[in-house]
């Protein structure tokens, strides 16, 4: 296919298609549940504080900054593949039109997020008295002017510095963003032009320097990649994901919480299930994530049926995945070269999972103490917990035992 419109096309049918298949893995019912409990209580939740808020609060300071984060953050979607560095180099005089079609699907793709935030942030602009509604629907409409700018001017400054130094320029968006923003909402008008001035400046300076440097394949190339792999791993979270490919970090402090081995006085499994866990980042940082949002949920929402609920969920989430992501692995590890006898790993991966869901226990109960006091709530949040901790271990080892 020498038409790269065509090339774009097909791959991004590929692309869809792709989502699609692993999207119906984690939209489901058991998500759904969970959202709209956390939807519900987060609203609530928000809608009692706007009736307390005092009309001094920052708003216009807060959406700006917020909003600004948002629209910052425009990485173009390329859909490029590493074969392309030898195939597409005969028609990379076309090539505009290739990166044309994928900077139209990168803004339409990346605007529904400040929206989104930019709906949420109206009743507390409202509460607060900032800004009219001819300047509410001016921030609006300006939204999407910068985004599309932003979209094209962190490609070109990717092109130009082929990925170097990238979060310089992406504070220095920004900062005109949230200038912009902010001198909308309050009603700062003289401004707006100056500031929409130095941002077409800015953006006018990286399409010029791009035209002078040939297109960094490998840097596109490579931010496509991890971007795919980002969206694997989220999905690996709810589903078996082939494409994934782990990674294992050091972990430099684990010398300091954990006594080093010593022979004859170390069991074996439960030495190298607890660094497994430890080192193995897609692992460790599920059930950090997992946990951060349980003690997220116990600090905001104050209805104790909901919490119950939400808390309950991750702590299945966690102990489910845990216990699959530990057993899981290449047919031969080198543990299997050691006198040690078969049956031991189980019992050291329900050890190790019963430990850090004990854990996951005790913070968010901590957490809890914050939103609810000194009461029996966050002590019935953390039983919560290690009893659905402890029923999925049961369980799930009963199944793989009659598997």
């Amino acid at each position: 296919m020498n038409n790269l419109r065509e090339i774009w096309g097909s791959r991004f049918v590929h692309y869809i298609t792709e989502l699609q298949k692993y999207l119906k893995y984690v939209f489901t019912g058991h998500l759904a549940i969970v959202l709209v409990f956390t939807i519900g209580a987060g609203g609530y939740a928000y809608s009692e504080w706007l009736k307390e808020v005092p009309a001094e609060f920052p708003a216009a300071l807060l959406a700006a900054i917020v909003l600004g984060a948002a629209l910052v953050f425009s990485a173009p979607v390329t859909l490029l593949k590493p074969a392309d560095t030898v195939y597409f180099l005969p028609l990379e005089n076309k090539l505009g039109m290739y990166i044309k079609q994928s900077l139209r699907w990168t803004f339409f793709s990346q605007l529904p997020l400040p929206f989104l935030l930019y709906i949420i942030a109206l009743p507390l602009l409202a509460a607060t008295g900032t800004g009219t509604r001819t300047e509410i629907v001016s921030i609006a409409i300006l939204m999407v002017l910068v985004k599309r700018v932003f979209v094209v001017t962190e490609y070109n400054f990717r092109h130009a510095c082929e990925g170097r130094n990238v979060w310089t320029d992406r504070a220095i968006r920004f900062v005109l963003a949230g200038l912009l923003i902010f001198n909308g909402l309050v009603g700062n008008m003289l401004l707006l032009p100056v500031i929409a001035v130095l941002l077409g400046l800015y953006s006018f300076h990286w399409a010029k320097q791009r035209k002078e440097k040939p297109f960094p394949y490998d840097h596109f190339i490579e931010l496509e990649q991890n971007r795919m792999m980002r969206f694997y791993r989220f999905a690996n979270y709810f589903t078996d994901v082939p494409h994934l490919k782990g990674s294992v970090s050091r972990r430099g402090w684990i010398g300091l919480v954990f006594d080093a081995p010593k022979f004859g006085q170390t069991v074996p499994q439960s030495y190298l299930v607890r660094r497994t866990f430890i080192r193995t980042d897609d692992i460790f940082w599920l059930w950090i994530r997992l946990t951060a949002l349980s003690a997220l949920g116990a600090l905001f929402i104050p209805f104790p049926i909901v919490i119950f609920v939400f808390s309950g969920a991750l702590a299945f989430a966690s102990a489910v995945q845990l216990i699959h992501a530990l057993r899981a692995g290449d047919e031969f590890r080198m543990d299997m070269l050691f006198p040690e006898q078969e049956d031991t790993r189980p019992a050291a991966i329900k050890k190790m999972v019963r430990t850090v869901q004990w854990i996951q226990a005790a913070v968010v109960t901590v957490t809890a103490l914050f939103l609810y006091g000194m009461a029996a709530t966050p002590l019935l949040i953390g039983a919560v917990i290690i009893i659905i901790s402890e029923a999925t271990i049961h369980l799930t080892g009963e199944k793989e035992e009659f598997e």
